[in-house]
This record gives structure tokens, C-alpha cells and sequence, in this order.
């Protein structure tokens, strides 16, 4: 089943610890892992991702979705449009609702996230964040993660996991997507031999 990366605000799909993770992925968990490639993240439109995200997600129960910043409002909108189900959902450094510090995304906001639709979707989730982030202070992630009830990793440091130069590998992010790759595997390996 393929993995979905989200990347963020101003970034891409070669950015950061995105080519790292699905390295890790597809040689150590032997799952498709596929970067999306937003267009103009720079001015990033929420229709424009969206028609995006129908072009280039094949939409089937118990994928997984990971997102980075501003991705992890596109995963949620994804979820909230497809008719999918037992999804795995792990969020970085994200948010959903308008902040402070990034006014020019609140397009991606305007409009509250329905939970009550969303939450049966998903199967496992996790939201990480760091302490030291000031491009989405943590304290907006640790919302998002109360509203998905997901498990919620603070790291001491790494501020948006975008430092140049530090942010070519995101360890946590691979070890926290193991656990719900595992526990959906767990989960179908009891369906089958129960039958």
C-alpha cells in the first residue's frame, strides 16, 4: 500500500528529509512511497492542491498519508473529500487553524475541519512537533493533535525540521511510521486469520 508525502509551504518534493524518508521506506519496509509535488507551493492555493491531490492520490483503504506543515491541513481535506477508510495519518509541524505567524495560509483554514467525518477514517495517527518551532509554534500542533486524539511527540529541538543543513534526516518521523505501519499490519494479519 503507498505512502504519501505532503510537503509544506514553499517547499517540495525533493526538499528536506522527504527524499531521506522514502528512501528509508521503500528499501527497509519495501512500500511505494510517492512524493507530491504541489504547484506553487510558494502561493499555494487550496482548489489548486486539492484537483492535484485527485490527480496524483489512487484513493484505497488502509494507505497512509504523511504530512509536513501546511501538508498536514491538505492531508485532513483529503480525508474529509474521499470515502476512504483505516487510513494511517502522521503529521509534522502542523496546524488547522489560522496562526499568528503564517497570515498567507489562512485560505487553507478559512473553513473549520469536520473531526466528526474525518476521525472514523483513520485508523492510526501521530502528530510530532518540536518545542523550539517558530514557524508553527507547538502549542498549534499539540491542538491538531488533540482533535485527531493522536499520539503527540514534542521533540526538545528542531525547530520546523527545516534547518538548511539539519533537516536532511528526520529519525522520529521514520520510527513513529513504522508503529503505524506495524499496527495496521497486525491489525489486517487478525482479520484474515480469523476467518
Amino acid at each position: 500500500m503507498t505512502i504519501y508525502m505532503f510537503h509544506g509551504y514553499t517547499s517540495n518534493a525533493n526538499d528536506h528529509w522527504f527524499p531521506w524518508l522514502e528512501n528509508r521506506v521503500e528499501t527497509e519496509l519495501h512500500r511505494p512511497f510517492k512524493k507530491l509535488n504541489f504547484p506553487d507551493s510558494d502561493h499555494p492555493v487550496e482548489q489548486a492542491w486539492d484537483q492535484y491531490c485527485d490527480a496524483n492520490i489512487d484513493p484505497a483503504d488502509g494507505m497512509t498519508l504523511v504530512g509536513h506543515s501546511l501538508g498536514c491541513i491538505q492531508v485532513l481535506h483529503y480525508l474529509d473529500q474521499h470515502d476512504i477508510h483505516n487510513v494511517n495519518v502522521l503529521l509534522v509541524s502542523g496546524f488547522d487553524e489560522p496562526i499568528w505567524t503564517l497570515p498567507e495560509l489562512d485560505s487553507f483554514t478559512e473553513h473549520p475541519v469536520d473531526y466528526s467525518g474525518i476521525l472514523p477514517k483513520i485508523r492510526k495517527v501521530a502528530v510530532i512537533s518540536a518545542i523550539n518551532d517558530d514557524s508553527v509554534p507547538y502549542p498549534y500542533t499539540l491542538t491538531l493533535a488533540r482533535h485527531l486524539h493522536a499520539k503527540f511527540v514534542l521533540m526538545p529541538s528542531g525547530h520546523h525540521f527545516t534547518d538548511t543543513g539539519k533537516d536532511k534526516q528526520l529519525p522520529i518521523v521514520f520510527e513513529e511510521l513504522k508503529q503505524l505501519i506495524k499496527k495496521i499490519r497486525v491489525l489486517l494479519a487478525c482479520k484474515y486469520t480469523a476467518y
